[in-house]
């Protein structure tokens, strides 16, 4: 479910992903122990049909076992056009899989100490700085971020920052253009994803290697790891054997990409299982270190020990260390992962470190996520299975897939009072409402009712025209609930046996004139980028809450709730990814992670007294 970086936008995606219409895949065949070749056979003949059910163009595969790259191969096009296959060398996009390589490449310089895991980032970069509403003190806040919290996302910072996101701008101009941003939630006290953590992080390797961000990748990972198709720069015309990236359908073009670091490397599969081969080898790739073995413990041990709010998903330094609500490969097998997507480009890669097994699956297209996220699982139970002998997925292990029974109530009336409010979270503001004395949610234009199962969970069910039953996938088999931690009402879900926060309900409060005085429609002032991250914003209110909406052209994004601080300042209500960032207002406007705004021409300011 957790497509893109392993776990933070669950709802979105469901919502993205159901009634499906596809056949679920064969099974995959009875193994014995050492029969990769029956693995082989069943991906060769299965990767192309899926691929075609999908409208997948390309893709490429690496399974690993120990020091053996047990099979690599490339199915389909890496450019339809000019009928150009994919092959072993081919090299993809590989989006957020990059910080495996930016946190591998920051660890090596604590080795050498030039970089120091507990430092404040400040000291390498001088001219970074914070503001919080989380300490009292400055120097407080900026001794807060340190390098382990930028690699394990408990850094506190935003998760972007949008201005000059698609420009080639300097890694190293970057800690200046963002210094004095407001935090957006504690250091320390959870994990929030953030690109522009990672992007730091590759600004800290510059300046503390002298060396630019690619130089110093090539020369200490790159190189010696025997990756020759392997680059943190340039776009998919430089060079012949990088793969054309497709989104709806359609060849789309590369996009400069500011934040090297956290998601500008092409790889390819074959490249990336000697990255995988040095991490078994606790750093070592033939008969050469690459990396200490400390640095290998170190980057696979859980960092947020004790983060009430992260519930069931540890991290690591890059790495999380568990399927984090995702399928699990077979209970009890610790499975280490991360995923990628840069919207015409997804990736994945899982490995269980105790069988020294891995799976590396890139693809060339938006509409492969499902694909890549259902092979990997498929290939490492198969790979389990023939290193092992035994089966490696049992009942157990496909008890939470099934749907738990038809048997639904509909929440009392005490429940449903409870749960009706709004609810803050990744993908936008999430309604849930008593009506009729039923309990409906409503989330992005999609609305569903929820009703309790056998176990006393809330499900989610949808009948067309009030009759038949719609299937909504993976939405349908999750289980939800309203849980308190650390004084927040936080709305959790349970996915394959595992927990992971979806959001917090927020309650409406006071709204200053000043804010009430934002309401309408502005426009970015601030960009010349080709292709902006945001053209616009609007403001408005519903129920007491102030809402604000992102606009890219004429395409309308999600909406998320803004709770005033103060006269000047508002926060994207929640916590985690994306949330909690401050909104500021201005003279003219109001500005947000870069930008600001100003209200558009066609629209009169509606002054609220």
């Amino acid at each position: 479910m957790f497509r893109s970086f392993c776990t933070l936008l669950l709802i979105g995606f469901l919502l993205g992903s159901t009634g499906c219409n596809g056949q679920p895949p064969a099974a995959p065949p009875t193994l014995g122990k050492g029969d990769y070749s029956g693995i082989i056979r069943y991906l060769q003949e299965r990767i192309p049909e899926e691929m075609a059910e999908q409208k997948v163009p390309g893709l490429s595969i690496a399974l690993v076992s120990g020091q053996e790259v047990i099979w690599a191969r490339g199915f389909g096009y890496a450019d339809k056009e000019g009928g150009v296959r994919v092959t072993n060398h081919t090299a993809f996009r590989a989006g957020a899989l990059s910080k495996l390589l930016t946190a591998s490449a920051a660890l090596q310089l604590v080795e050498q100490q030039k970089l120091k895991l507990d430092a404040p980032v400040q000291d390498t970069l001088k001219e970074f700085h914070v503001r919080s509403r989380f300490h009292e003190r400055q120097e407080d806040a900026d001794q807060a971020v340190t390098l382990r919290r930028l690699l394990s996302h408990q850094s506190g910072l935003p998760g972007e920052y949008l201005r000059d996101l698609r420009t080639p701008s300097a890694l190293d101009q970057l800690p200046q253009r963002v210094s004095g941003l407001w935090l957006s939630n504690p250091p320390g006290r959870q994990v929030a994803y953030s690109n522009l953590g990672y992007a730091l992080v590759g600004a800290a390797i510059e300046r503390s290697s002298g060396q630019t961000f690619e130089n110093q990748l090539q020369k200490t990972l790159l190189q010696p790891l025997g990756m020759s198709q392997s680059s943190f720069i340039g776009d998919g015309d430089m060079l012949p054997f990088r793969a054309q990236g497709y989104r709806n359908g359609s060849p789309q073009p590369d996009s400069a990409i500011r934040d090297l670091s956290a998601g500008g490397l092409w790889t390819s599969p074959r490249d990336l299982s000697h990255y995988v081969q040095m991490l078994f080898a606790d750093g070592i790739y033939k008969d050469k270190r690459i990396m200490a073995t400390q640095s290998i413990r170190e980057m696979f041990r859980q960092q947020n020990v004790g983060n009430a709010l992260d519930f069931d998903c540890p991290m690591g330094l890059g790495w999380f260390l568990s399927p984090c609500g995702d399928e699990t490969v077979s209970p009890g097998i610790r499975t280490f992962q991360h995923s990628g997507f840069s919207g015409d480009f997804v990736s994945q890669i899982s490995l269980l470190p105790d069988q020294k097994l891995a799976v590396i699956i890139m693809a060339n297209s938006d509409t492969s996520a499902d694909l890549v996220a259902s092979l990997t699982t498929r290939s490492l139970r198969m790979m389990l299975q023939a290193s092992a002998g035994d089966a490696a997925c049992t009942e157990e292990c496909e008890e939470d897939q099934a749907v738990l029974g038809s048997h639904r109530t509909v929440p009392s009336a005490v429940d449903r009072q409870r749960l009706a409010g709004f609810y803050a979270t990744y993908s936008g503001v999430l309604r849930i409402r008593d009506e009729n004395q039923r309990l409906y949610a409503d989330l992005g234009g999609e609305r569903f009712e929820l009703l309790r199962d056998e176990q006393g969970w809330l499900r989610a069910e949808k009948k067309r025209l009030g009759l038949w039953p719609v299937d909504l996938g993976e939405l349908g088999r999750l289980q939800l609930d309203l849980t308190t931690v650390q004084g927040r009402q936080i709305l959790l879900a349970r996915s394959h046996g595992q927990l992971i926060p979806l959001g917090e309900r927020v309650d409406p409060v006071p709204l200053p004139k000043g804010w009430l005085n934002t309401v309408g429609d502005y426009q970015v002032i601030n960009s010349d980028e080709p292709e902006a991250a945001l053209s616009g914003v609007s403001i408005r209110v519903e129920d007491g809450f102030l809402l604000i909406r992102g606009r890219i052209e004429q395409e309308e994004l999600t909406e998320f709730i803004l709770l005033p601080i103060d006269n000047a300042h508002a926060t994207v209500a929640g916590n985690g990814l994306g949330l909690g960032d401050t909104i500021s207002r201005q003279v003219l406007g109001i500005s947000a992670l870069g930008y600001r705004f100003k209200r558009a021409s066609n629209t009169t300011p509606t002054l609220i007294f």
